[in-house]
């Protein structure tokens, strides 16, 4: 599907894999496994759980 990479704290990773300090993406900006069922209801649920990891690891920071 495309889109950013990231790992399961939310952080979009460099292409050496590597977090890229301050960068977190969720939702449809982000590659998964999902194939064509993103575009029915699974996107909406990554959104509501990358975006909450993401809120909770930027607070942290």
């Amino acid at each position: 599907m495309g889109g950013l990479e990231i790992n399961d704290n939310a952080q979009v990773l460099s292409v050496r894999g590597e977090p890229i300090k301050g960068l977190y993406a969720a939702g449809e900006a982000t590659g998964d496994v999902h194939g064509m069922v993103r575009l029915g209801s699974v996107a909406v649920v990554d959104c509501m759980i990358f975006g909450r990891i993401a809120a909770h690891q930027m607070m942290k920071n």
